[in-house]
């Protein structure tokens, strides 16, 4: 692996030069910084536009897999821990003017955040709502007259009240809809599989790839003088380092609230940066495609996979439209658009700097993130198998795929499923369950 820093001095540049902390309220590139807490960007963003269908077809099935909505923190140590890393120059009266107003904010937030325990917020909920408005509005024939729709979720309730408004939603649209929906231990290992084995080799990953990054990334400095008067007592009475990440933690989930203001304004443009490249080079180490893990972060979701294709293989044949949606993790989309190769985020790649240039975790995982598969046949004649296209949305915006194309953005699916089959092998098939 290569120690050459040009590529990551140039987008620290960039970013440096793009992000602004002195307004009240955070820019896009700001709370970018946040990975897997950035809000979902839309319809704070222009909407992307979609490529026309292809003449002679139409849409008529959907395949979907979303990440929750946005929510409150999991674990209500992370609303404690900064008011309790501040209390001793609290009680010394060390704390600066902002430091006090932190200390308040702080305490109303936990307060707040007492039995939330990684909730959906109204924010999630709406996101989700929104989705569904969209799915409607681009793709009218699939959720068309009574259209089955068979949604499943893990069984954590941030998921399930996710899925609940994206199908109240759906509804809403065509109260004739044909709609179930299930949140079940027993499809956790296609929505939520945790691969052990992955993980340890993950943990064995990382002493080397942090000696790669070296402590080019630390924050241990300049946002403490903003909270504390004395940088001698800071020194020897604080865990600096820990309340850097701490506050980072609030600041950067505070977006997932409509009436919560982050504290971004206590931290300069390079230490957001740097926090966004060792979280991304960590998220990057263990679900994207490296050496690093010998290739195990992808195939986390082989069994999503199989999954998707065992199921669009049974409704592809149908005449009516019909779409199967599933919702659960970031920890889920993340590998499975390395594994899709969507956009060819999963292409191998074994520079950490060069992760941080080509690889943005935020544009993929964002809260209520989604993978949406269409599927189009001819409206005007009989069809098999070979003769369906699929396209792939990535948080609603097109997305190339690893196959060739037949037009624009669209695929022959038994390409596709040929291409996809080949990845996963025999690895996509559960272990059969030990009978006592």
């Amino acid at each position: 692996m290569t120690k050459s820093l040009s590529k990551i001095s140039i987008v620290m540049t960039l970013m440096a030069c793009s992000i602004s902390v002195s307004g009240a309220e955070p820019t896009m590139e700001v709370r970018q910084t946040a990975s897997n807490y950035y809000a979902y960007p839309y319809p704070e963003l222009p909407l992307p536009t979609l490529t026309a269908t292809p003449d002679g077809y139409e849409p008529f099935h959907m395949e979907h897999y979303g990440r929750h909505g946005s929510r409150w923190h999991i674990g209500q140590w992370v609303y404690r821990q900064p008011i309790d890393l501040l209390r001793s120059a609290e009680r010394n009266d060390k704390l600066t003017p902002r430091g006090k107003e932190l200390m308040a904010q702080l305490r109303k937030i936990e307060m707040e955040a007492r039995g939330r325990d990684g909730e959906l917020t109204q924010l999630g909920a709406d996101q989700h709502r929104g989705i569904a408005r969209r799915m409607v509005a681009n793709f009218p024939e699939i959720f068309a007259g009574k259209a089955r729709i068979d949604a499943r979720s893990t069984d954590v309730v941030r998921c399930i009240l996710s899925m609940d408004n994206e199908l109240q939603e759906l509804k809403a649209y065509n109260p004739n809809l044909d709609v179930t929906s299930d949140a079940s231990k027993s499809t956790v290992y296609y929505l939520n599989y945790n691969d052990k084995v992955a993980d340890s080799i993950y943990h064995a990953a990382l002493p080397e790839a942090r000696k790669q990054l070296g402590d080019r990334y630390d924050n241990d400095g300049p946002f403490i003088t903003k909270l504390v008067t004395d940088a001698q007592f800071a020194s020897d009475s604080l865990n600096v380092e820990e309340l850097f990440h701490s506050l980072f933690r609030i600041a950067a989930n505070a977006q997932s609230h409509y009436d919560q203001k982050a504290p971004y304004d206590l931290f300069s443009e390079q230490e957001l940066h740097n926090q966004w490249v060792l979280d991304n080079a960590r998220w990057f180490l263990q679900y994207g495609n490296t050496s690093y893990t010998k290739g195990t972060g992808p195939q986390r979701q082989r069994f999503l996979m199989r999954n998707i294709i065992e199921s669009a293989d049974t409704s592809l044949m149908r005449r009516d439209p019909s779409a199967n949606m599933r919702f659960g993790h970031e920890v889920v989309v993340l590998p499975m658009v390395v594994l899709m190769d969507l956009d060819g985020m999963g292409r191998e790649m074994n520079d950490l700097d060069s992760v941080t240039a080509n690889w943005h975790n935020y544009t993929m995982f964002p809260m209520a993130s989604n993978i949406q598969m269409i599927f189009y046949r001819p409206s005007d004649k009989d069809y098999t198998v070979d003769d369906v296209l699929v396209k792939v949305l990535l948080n609603e915006r097109e997305v190339t795929l690893p196959a060739t194309p037949v037009t624009g953005p669209y695929y022959r699916w038994s390409d596709l499923r040929r291409t996809y089959l080949n990845k996963i092998g025999d690895g996509g098939i559960p272990e059969p369950k030990q009978e006592y």
